[in-house]
């Protein structure tokens, strides 16, 4: 009886061992799934961190160029300002020179116009 005794408990021995095995194979096919599940997580957060990133770069540079734009309009705003300060003030109409009047024969007048130049540069002290 010893012997058959012996294989009883072994059966039971192996019927346990090939029990357990049967609730870990479930169990470490899920910490697969669970590790697969948790990479896919994490690439996806990775892939949402270059996202952010990349916006907060375009973001980055549209402030940038909006500064830019700003800087350059308010430049030109105070070079204009220069320019018009800087011009001479105009006269009020009324009391500007009457237009010179031409004379009928332009041909007579510049002839004339020509001997006054000629007479002044002839005088040379």
């Amino acid at each position: 009886m010893g012997f058959a005794r012996f294989m009883c408990e072994m059966r039971a021995l192996f019927t346990s061992i090939v029990v357990a095995a049967s609730c870990a194979g479930p169990a470490l096919a899920q910490e697969a799934n669970l590790n697969a599940h948790s990479a896919a997580m994490w690439h996806e957060q990775q892939a949402a961190n270059r996202m952010a990133q990349q916006r907060s770069v375009a973001l980055e540079n549209q402030v940038g160029a909006l500064e830019a734009q700003m800087q350059t309009e308010t430049r030109l705003r105070d070079l204009e300002g220069r320019l018009v300060a800087s011009r001479l003030p105009a006269t009020d109409a009324t009391q500007a020179a009457p237009p010179a009047i031409l004379p009928a024969n332009i041909d007579a007048w510049m002839a004339e116009s020509n001997a006054r130049v000629r007479a002044a540069s002839a005088n040379r002290r």
